[in-house]
């Protein structure tokens, strides 16, 4: 869990785990899957999450949600507090958690 930001949880459907399977069973029988086998009665008796981040840019303030696993991939915690992504809206590098954009248009205005 990061610290400077808060992340959003949003439990998947029992249509959504059936989805999931599909894809297990397709990469399983097609040598795609490389993990541990899936209990399949386990899977769909667990309640499954998915988590994102709510993005605002500080450059023209479009918001959106990004999946928290993609943001692991590309943002380097070592390096900097939080993820600061290009806008889908304008292009720009400016986009950040809104946690982190309520605290940064803060400063401006002390």
């Amino acid at each position: 869990m990061p610290k400077h930001f808060n992340t959003i949880k949003i439990k998947i459907s029992d249509q959504e785990k059936i989805l999931r399977l599909e894809d297990y069973r397709y990469a399983l029988e097609n040598g795609y899957y490389f993990g541990p086998p899936v209990d399949i009665d386990d899977f769909m008796n667990k309640d499954i999450f998915d988590e994102f981040v709510h993005f605002k840019c500080l450059k023209c303030g479009f918001e959106y949600d990004e999946e928290y696993d993609i943001l692991l991939e590309i943002w380097d915690e070592s390096i900097s507090d939080y993820p600061k992504i290009y806008c889908e809206n304008c292009g720009k590098e400016t986009s950040v958690p809104l946690d982190v954009y309520h605290k940064q248009t803060l400063k401006v205005f002390r």
